[in-house]
């Protein structure tokens, strides 16, 4: 499928919108079946939707809140490709506050 600019610039909005809403079907809407997710800061990946699934399951599951701020996106229409420059604030059910400055690549 061949992603236009406003699609591709309109995807990382949505999925952090519903990754701060804590709403795993629309998180899990953004990645196709076979998709695979790397957190670096943990040296992880994980594979496939139901993979993908159950951590953000964990994830919301274990969170007061989740707030992202998209400060930079840059779109490679002929790649299909997506960037973002992003802050993240959220707090765990433990009480770990982060705040932090992060870039994922789409």
């Amino acid at each position: 499928m061949a992603w236009d600019y406003d699609a591709l610039h309109k995807a990382p909005h949505t999925y952090f919108d519903a990754v701060d809403a804590m709403d795993v079907e629309a998180i899990v809407a953004h990645f196709a079946d076979d998709a695979t997710l790397t957190i670096q800061t943990a040296n992880v990946t994980h594979t496939g939707k139901d993979e993908i699934r159950r951590m953000f399951t964990d994830f919301t599951e274990n969170s007061v809140f989740i707030e992202h701020d998209i400060r930079n996106l840059v779109v490679e229409v002929d790649k299909g490709k997506v960037a973002t420059e992003q802050g993240y604030r959220g707090e765990l059910l433990d009480g770990t506050k982060n705040d932090m400055h992060n870039c994922n690549f789409f």
